[in-house]
C-alpha cells in the first residue's frame, strides 16, 4: 500500500531543526548596564553597606551580588520574584553580568526578609546620595514633586490596608510616598506606608528626610503638591523651612466663599481662550489669623467643555481651581508652574508598570519596604545611564524603550581556547550606536583588561549588507585569568 506524502505549505519554507551546545541570550545588551555599574563604582560603594548581610555558607551569593541581581532583574522587566528564575536558568546572562549565578526567588525573599527598618533607613540613605552625586545643579534651585500613589495587595500582606483606592475600590493596598526632583527626573525620597494612611501623613517627616538628601550646594526652589497636602501643618513647616511653594487647596465651604465673594468679577484676568486667574489673600479660622494668598484659575465650559476642576452650584457654567502659594509671581505664572507637576504620574507609571515596584511584595512589611526603596534606588540608577550612555533624544522615553530597544540583544557563546567569545546579533545598520555606547562606558575601568572587543567588522560600511551568517559579530571576548580584572 502506497503511503500518502503530506501536502507541503506554500506559506513557508523547508525547516531544519537541530540543538545546540552554545549558551544563548536574549539580553546581551544588559552588558552596558553591567559596564555603567563598573563606571560609577557601585560594586565597592554597596560593599561597607551590606556587611550585617555576609552568610557563612559554602554555596551562598555575596550579599552584593544578591542586590546588583535584584537590580539587573527588574531592568530587565521581572514582574513578581517567581520571574527571576528566567534569568537564573540563563546559561549566559551571569557571565555577561559578572555574576557567580543568578539568585533563585526563595534567596531574595530571605535577603530582603534580613532587613529591619533601620537597616533600609540607612542603606537606602547612602544609595540615593550616591545615586545623585552625579547629579547637574540648577543655578535657580531644583523642582521638588511630592506625591502618592497606591499598590494595589491581593492577599494579608503586613500593611495591606483598606483606604483610598481610587482603582479598585475596597481592595486591601500600601500607600507609598515619594518625593522627585522635577527637572533632573530623579527620586529624592521615597517612603512605604500602610493602606489606610492619609496622604499627607507623614509629609513633613518624608520632607525633612528629602532635604537631607540632597548634595552639597543643592537647593530646592519651589514645593509642588496637590490638595492632599493642603493639610495646616505641612504649609506651616514649608514656611518655617523657608521653601517656596504652590499646593492645591480643597474647596471646603469656606474657601468657595472665598472665592465666590472675595474675587469679584472684575477681578478675573483672562490669559487664554475660556480660561481666567484672579487672587486674593484670605484666612481659614485653623490658622489662627494667618493670611496666605490664594490663586485661582477658572475655566469656561463652553469653551472647553473637557476642563478640569471642580464645579460649584453658585457659579454654573465654570470649573475652578485654587491655589496656595508662597510664590510672588503673577497669577498666570503661578498657575503654569504648577502645571509642570502633570509629569510626575509619569514618573510613577515607571515605577509601577516599567520597574513593577508595585507587584514585588512580601509578608512583612519591613521587606516589602526594602524591596521598594532599592527598587527606587534603580530608577536613579537608570536615569543616570540613560544621561549617560544614550543620546540626548532618549531624556523624554520612558524605562520600558530603554528595555526593549537597549537591552534586548541576543548573542550566544563560542569557547576557543582559553577565552570565551560572545557574538551579539545586533543588526549592521544598529552596530555603529552599539559600538559608541561601548566606547563610552569601558575605556578605563578595570574590566577593560578582561574584555577584547573585536568590532572592525561591525564599522565597516564598504562590505555587503548582513546575511544571516553575518549576524555574529560584533564579538566580545572574556579572558578568565586576566591580571587585576574584575569578576
Amino acid at each position: 500500500m502506497r503511503t500518502r506524502r503530506p501536502v507541503a505549505s506554500p506559506l513557508y519554507p523547508k525547516i531544519s531543526f537541530a540543538c545546540t551546545e552554545h549558551p544563548i541570550t536574549v539580553w546581551a545588551g544588559a552588558i552596558l548596564l553591567r559596564l555603567y555599574v563598573e563606571l560609577i563604582g557601585l560594586r565597592a560603594a554597596l560593599a561597607p553597606l551590606l556587611v550585617s548581610f555576609a552568610k557563612t555558607s559554602n554555596n551562598q551569593i555575596p550579599a552584593v551580588d544578591v542586590l546588583l541581581a535584584w537590580w539587573y532583574g527588574l531592568a530587565l522587566g521581572a514582574e513578581r520574584f517567581e520571574h527571576f528564575t528566567r534569568y537564573r536558568r540563563d546559561p549566559l546572562l551571569p557571565r555577561l553580568l559578572g555574576l557567580p549565578r543568578f539568585p533563585s526567588p526563595d534567596t531574595l525573599r530571605r535577603f530582603f526578609q534580613g532587613f529591619t527598618y533601620r537597616h533600609t533607613t540607612e542603606v537606602s540613605e547612602a544609595l540615593i546620595r550616591f545615586s545623585l552625586h552625579a547629579m547637574r545643579p540648577i543655578l535657580l534651585g531644583h523642582t521638588l514633586d511630592l506625591d502618592s500613589t497606591v499598590f494595589c495587595r491581593y492577599g494579608d500582606q503586613a500593611g495591606s490596608l483598606k483606604g483610598h483606592n481610587p482603582v479598585m475600590r475596597g481592595r486591601p493596598s500600601h500607600h507609598p510616598l515619594v518625593a522627585w526632583l522635577s527637572e533632573r527626573r530623579r527620586l529624592l525620597w521615597a517612603t512605604l506606608r500602610a493602606g489606610h494612611a492619609g496622604t499627607a501623613n507623614g509629609a513633613r517627616e518624608c520632607l525633612a528626610q528629602a532635604l537631607t538628601m540632597l548634595p552639597a550646594g543643592y537647593r530646592i526652589g519651589l514645593v509642588r503638591a496637590d490638595a492632599g497636602f493642603f493639610v495646616t501643618a505641612f504649609l506651616a513647616a514649608l514656611e518655617a523651612r523657608d521653601v517656596p511653594y504652590i499646593i492645591v487647596a480643597r474647596l471646603t465651604p469656606l474657601l468657595r466663599k472665598v472665592v465666590i465673594y472675595r474675587m469679584s468679577e472684575t477681578e478675573w484676568r483672562p490669559v487664554a481662550r475660556g480660561i481666567a486667574v484672579a487672587e486674593a489673600r484670605a484666612t481659614l479660622p485653623v490658622w489662627r489669623g494667618r493670611t496666605r494668598r490664594f490663586v485661582c484659575l477658572r475655566q469656561t465650559l463652553a469653551e472647553r467643555p473637557e476642563a478640569s476642576g471642580r464645579r460649584m452650584l453658585a457659579c454654573p457654567g465654570y470649573t475652578y481651581r485654587v491655589f496656595v502659594t508662597t510664590v510672588p509671581y503673577a497669577a498666570e505664572l503661578v498657575t503654569r508652574m504648577y502645571a509642570g507637576r502633570a509629569d510626575s504620574e509619569n514618573r510613577i507609571k515607571e515605577l509601577k508598570e516599567d520597574l513593577s515596584l508595585d507587584t514585588c511584595c512580601l509578608q512583612s512589611f519591613d521587606a516589602t519596604d526594602a524591596a521598594f526603596r532599592t527598587g527606587c534606588v534603580l530608577y536613579n540608577l537608570l536615569m543616570g545611564f540613560r544621561e549617560t550612555v544614550l543620546p540626548s533624544c532618549w531624556f523624554e522615553r520612558r524605562l520600558r524603550a530603554v528595555r526593549d530597544l537597549i537591552f534586548l540583544v541576543g548573542a550566544d557563546l563560542i569557547p576557543e581556547a582559553r577565552r570565551l567569545r560572545v557574538r551579539f546579533a545586533v543588526p549592521r545598520e544598529e552596530r555603529a550606536d552599539f559600538l559608541t555606547r561601548l566606547r563610552t562606558l569601558f575605556h578605563g575601568l578595570p574590566i577593560a583588561a578582561q574584555l577584547d572587543w573585536n568590532l572592525a567588522e561591525a564599522t565597516d560600511a564598504s562590505q555587503p549588507p548582513a546575511g544571516p551568517a553575518d549576524l555574529t559579530v560584533p564579538a566580545l571576548r572574556f579572558t578568565p585569568h586576566a591580571h587585576g580584572a574584575s569578576p
